[in-house]
């Protein structure tokens, strides 16, 4: 067991960071071609959601549930964008009238149950001024739920379901939890919590916008059986499968106008391996249900999606055995541009990380990302509505960085110190 202890700090100089520099990497600018239809308003409901199962390639007849008897419908969302102000960004929701900072969050103890998550997770998230977190302290492993602009500090999740992986966008917040059939995926907008159920086995890998809920449905025990990609869709109260047919579909992010997702049909063994496997992003248009596959050799995964049309994912070419997630390719492009205009964050090459396990983070037009350089590990951040330089930000001190998650006023990541010690800083933007 270890734990990570909150200590958030809004200027260098109290972070004690070794430089706060440009570095030399730049990349070609994505200018703004791309951003016709990045503020188009949500316009799908459970009946389109529904079919957009039946364009995956292949297979079953995309199975939906319907959830709507937690009663969502007509739960107050929580709205606004800020500080991007892109309302096609993933997880933006907040508003920017409240007040709280890195500061605000104080002295807190975060509680991992072993080492990183296996697949990067960090165990806390936060929007604006709400904080979810995996708490340590007088009660290890509970769900906790902090405002940063009034202090109050609640319990979602006790710790014997072993609460893990939240995400929350203005008033949704999802997470996993043990349940009787294994790991579930909770929901829960304003003071009313749902577990989903559906045609699947377990759920797995939340992802949330202002509006929607994404995430892994496993239809078997194993994690390499079969799994779709599931949409429960919160101000209608619909549950559906939007990403199906053969192989599994996982890793998914979700923002106001799509989804995303990594597709493993293509693998001879049609599931994620993290010592070699096949993979294309694919793309659903949440309006239509239309879905577009972005075909490249290799495996790509873990999309994120930002505003204006911009997305990201990661990439390695097609060797066996890869070097898993600790070194990659770290691509961005454009939703509505062709996948040959993809370009590589990282111009000089592959973003090498340890452990492996340490993914990026977007919001709005903010890619953090951290890499172990020549010189030791450092927190870069690429502006991507503007060409211009990678600023990096290290730590002293701090062998290795985990788990980033970029806000509006500052990002979150865990700091390793002497003697196994975690504790997370805050770099302001």
């Amino acid at each position: 067991m270890k734990r990570a202890s909150l200590l958030l700090s809004a200027v260098c100089g109290v972070l004690a960071l070794a430089s706060c520099e440009s570095a030399s990497d730049s990349q070609p600018a994505l200018g703004t071609a791309g951003a016709a239809g990045a503020g188009q308003p949500e316009t799908a409901g459970g009946g389109a959601l529904a079919g957009a199962s039946g364009s995956s390639s292949g297979g079953r007849a995309g199975a939906a549930g319907n959830a709507s008897q937690a009663g969502f419908a007509g739960v107050a969302l929580g709205a606004g964008t800020a500080g991007s102000g892109a309302p096609g960004s993933a997880g933006s929701a907040g508003s920017a009238s409240e007040d709280c900072d890195a500061a605000s969050v104080g002295d807190l103890e975060v509680y991992l149950r072993s080492n990183w998550d296996p697949l990067g997770y960090p165990p806390y998230a936060f929007d604006g001024c709400t904080l979810v977190y995996v708490a340590a302290g007088s009660e290890p492993g509970a769900l906790r739920l902090r405002n940063l602009a009034t202090r109050e500090d609640t319990v979602l999740e006790p710790a014997a379901s072993k609460p893990r992986r939240p995400a929350v966008s203005g008033s949704v917040i999802a997470w996993e939890a043990d349940g009787a059939q294994g790991s579930e995926v909770r929901v829960r907008v304003g003071d009313q919590v749902q577990t989903m159920s559906g045609a699947f086995v377990r759920a797995e890998e939340p992802r949330v916008t202002g509006d929607a809920v994404v995430f892994t449905a496993f239809l078997g025990p194993g994690q390499d059986d079969d799994s779709d990609v599931y949409l429960f869709h919160v101000p209608s109260g619909q549950l559906s499968a939007v990403a199906s047919g053969a192989g599994q579909q996982r890793f998914a992010d979700v923002s106001p106008t799509h989804v995303a997702f990594s597709d493993f049909s293509e693998d001879p063994h049609g599931y994620f391996d993290e010592a070699g496997s096949l993979s294309d992003i694919a793309l659903i248009e949440r309006a239509t249900g239309s879905r577009s596959n972005r075909v490249l050799p290799g495996k790509q995964a873990f999309p994120l999606l930002g505003a204006d049309n911009v997305f990201a994912y990661l990439e390695w070419g097609a060797v066996h055995p890869e070097p898993k997630l600790g070194q990659f390719w770290l691509k961005v492009g454009y939703l509505n541009r062709p996948v040959s205009e993809d370009f590589n964050v990282k111009t000089t090459g592959q973003v090498a990380t340890d452990p492996a396990y340490v993914r990026p983070s977007l919001r709005g037009l903010k890619l953090d990302f951290v890499d172990q350089g020549l010189d030791g590990v450092a927190l870069y951040r690429a502006a991507l509505d503007a060409p211009g330089t990678l600023v990096s930000f290290k730590v002293a001190g701090s062998p290795r960085l985990f788990g980033p998650v970029a806000g509006d006023r500052f990002t979150l990541l865990a700091n390793q110190r002497a003697g196994q010690t975690i504790s997370l800083l805050a770099v302001p933007r």
